[in-house]
């Protein structure tokens, strides 16, 4: 009788030993995927921003132009366009339509022209938005997590650059 109730202690004890190893490992798998899909949605976002700056460049032809206007183009502010060229604006808010889960600690850059850091300082100030101009949209992001900040790490800073070229 006594051999029986010491295995049942034994086993609470093994359980004890090994639940909080294992739930530990299935946060840190969750939040593996969690920075997976938040590197993928901002690569994306900067895809589709930079995208959005070439469609939506200003020029005349374009309802809503966006970005520095082209050298020739004379661009008239209409009530429909709440950001209208120069301004960057509108490009920023595409690429943080596309991150609203990632989280708030974002900041989105856009440059014109051949900037080799695209940041908030660096912008292309003198380029247009005339054709082969190329645009460089940066998204940065910061992603909590929440195992590694109970082993004491911090959270992971992730970024993604894509670069297109005027056609229109």
């Amino acid at each position: 009788m006594s051999r029986r109730s010491d295995s049942r202690g034994q086993a609470l004890v093994e359980f004890a030993l090994v639940v909080p190893i294992f739930v530990l490992l299935l946060v840190a798998i969750f939040d593996l995927g969690h920075v997976v899909w938040a590197n993928d949605a901002i690569s994306n976002a900067a895809r589709e921003a930079a995208r959005y700056a070439i469609v939506h460049g200003g020029s005349e032809s374009t309802a809503c132009p966006v970005g520095p206007p082209a050298q020739a183009a004379v661009v008239t502010p209409s009530e429909d366009c709440p950001f209208p060229s120069p301004s960057r604006q509108a490009i920023k808010d595409v690429a943080r339509q596309w991150l609203i889960a990632v989280g708030p600690d974002v900041s989105v850059s856009v440059c014109y022209g051949s900037v080799s850091v695209c940041s908030a300082d660096a912008d292309g100030a003198g380029a247009t938005n005339s054709r082969g101009t190329p645009v460089t949209v940066s998204v940065r992001a910061t992603v909590s997590l929440g195992a590694p900040s109970v082993l004491g790490m911090g959270p992971f800073d992730l970024s993604s650059t894509s670069t297109m070229v005027v056609s229109h």
